[in-house]
């Protein structure tokens, strides 16, 4: 079994797909591409399940141990060691949950293209599969410096993603996008300079490698310091309040695919960022941190789930949401304990299904009903009865109702705060569980506005969802509801 675990072909062979798709054997036939792809992304899916079934747990939950260590032979050469940088990628517990959402995530969005994506599929199948390369990459590498690389990298598949496929606005809103994130990265690589050279100045040796660095040495001021530029730099993805602006818009405009996967991965990649460099290796500076950073957080929960029941377009109402929702994963890390951090990293991985769900849903309604408008909208339940079915399910696992994903995340996050040793944060948690119920408002008005009412005559022709819709919507709401009935899948996998 172990023998057939490769980090190399993970990364990789997306790249490869990419590669045959744009031979001639495929022409234009976009039937043939959607086909191809989406066998690959379910077979590859599978593939990166090995990695969860062969992991063998190192029962250090806080510490990034690598597994499955490997090194790129033609990237990894004498000129990139002499400055201690290694093309090398390996995996711990949190790095195996965020390939297989990844993976996921990418075959949802692939599968849900046919009902979208109406033009340049060869060049649109060809960029998500770059994207997910470079993500498996972002996810495993273990040099500090790659890292950096590849979350610039991003940007570029990202960008001609939303900006190509997306609405009339779309090119402005993929343009801040890149903006905000290439402004936060610079944050990123002053903390990760600091970091390269203070590390350098205690051991004698410059290294990149993650596992390598040692923090224990650094002046509290200077840890502090770079603390800061990395909550910044990887706030600006999360998105923390004041930095959220481009969130709402880039999900306003972008297609249903690209919005499913920027909504459910490229968003924890802030909490990644956060997780890998200041939790594991700047963890007192976190914790000093710690009050600042969770009044920020509050008011993500806050003010995201206010501005969310404001909305009267669908998109930018599942937007705001996740602005919340993001709050309350970064007050579960705050915590600094092992409840509140296996809390953040089962809702951050909660909130990418229900809102990956909740997009197809509004993309679904957009479809059949010409219109994101809530107020243009009532009565749907009367014809599309499963549709109204799956939107519920979801929409009540992003409220917490018991025995739905939702529920675990948002419990163990908030009891974690209560219980931290940071005495500030016990208010914190207090505040987030009455906030919480802000969700139950902007959620139920969806629903109501959406499905509830009387259903104008104009819309009594309208087909419930079709096979190819009832699938991915299954495969969504089967894996929520498989969360919440057995949390231990990703918890004791966390923690064994």
């Amino acid at each position: 079994m172990f023998s057939s675990i490769s980090l190399l072909l993970l990364i990789f062979l997306p790249l490869v797909i990419m590669v045959i798709i744009n031979t001639p054997f495929f022409h234009n036939n976009h039937i043939l591409i959607r086909r191809f792809v989406s066998g690959f992304s379910l077979v590859y899916t599978l593939y990166s399940l090995l990695f969860y079934v062969c992991y063998v747990s190192t029962n250090d939950l806080f510490k990034f141990i690598p597994q499955f260590n490997t090194k790129v032979p033609f990237l990894d050469n004498d000129f990139l060691h002499q400055f201690g940088i290694s093309v090398s990628f390996g995996v711990d517990s949190l790095s195996v949950l965020m390939i297989i959402l990844t993976s996921l995530i990418v075959l949802f969005a692939i599968l849900s293209a046919k009902l979208f994506i109406t033009k340049h599929h060869r060049t649109f199948y060809s960029l998500v599969l770059i994207l997910e390369s470079i993500l498996m990459g972002l996810f495993t590498t273990t040099d500090m410096f790659i890292f950096f690389v590849l979350w610039e990298l991003e940007l570029i598949p990202m960008y001609l993603l939303i900006s190509l496929w997306g609405d009339k606005n779309s090119k402005k809103s993929a343009l801040k996008f890149v903006l905000y994130t290439f402004g936060g990265s610079l944050f990123i690589l002053l903390g990760l300079l600091l970091l390269y050279y203070t590390n350098a100045s205690f051991t004698g040796v410059f290294s990149a490698d993650i596992t390598q660095i040692n923090t224990n040495n650094i002046n509290l001021i200077l840890q502090l310091i770079i603390s800061l530029f990395f909550i910044i730099g990887f706030g600006v993805k999360i998105p923390l309040i004041p930095m959220h602006r481009w969130l709402a818009d880039a999900h306003g405009d972008a297609s249903i695919p690209v919005s499913m996967i920027l909504a459910a991965i490229l968003l924890k990649l802030g909490i990644y960022g956060i997780i890998r460099f200041n939790y594991s290796l700047l963890p007192l500076g976190f914790a000093i941190m710690a009050p600042v950073i969770g009044l920020f957080a509050v008011l993500n929960v806050i003010y995201g789930a206010a501005l969310a029941y404001y909305q009267t377009n669908i998109k930018r109402l599942i937007a705001y949401s996740s602005i919340s929702q993001m709050g309350l994963v970064v007050l579960g890390l705050l915590s600094m304990n092992p409840i509140g951090y296996n809390g953040a990293v089962f809702h951050m991985i909660s909130h990418a299904f229900v809102a990956s769900g909740l997009f197809l849903v509004a993309g679904i309604i957009k479809i059949k009903f010409r219109t994101y408008n809530l107020k243009r909208l009532s009565g749907i339940a009367n014809v599309c009865p499963r549709l109204f079915g799956f939107a519920s399910l979801i929409g009540l696992a992003g409220i917490g109702v018991p025995f739905l994903s939702g529920f675990i995340g948002e419990f163990l996050s908030i009891y974690g705060t209560v219980i931290s040793n940071i005495g500030i944060l016990k208010y914190y948690g207090f505040i987030a569980v009455i906030v919480i119920l802000l969700s139950a408002f902007y959620v139920l008005k969806f629903l109501h506005e959406c499905f509830y009412s009387w259903l104008p005559h104009k819309y009594n022709h309208v087909q419930d969802v079709a096979v190819h819709e009832f699938i991915v919507l299954g495969a969504i709401s089967s894996i929520i509801i498989l969360l919440g009935c057995f949390p231990f899948i990703i918890i004791n996998f966390l923690n064994n």
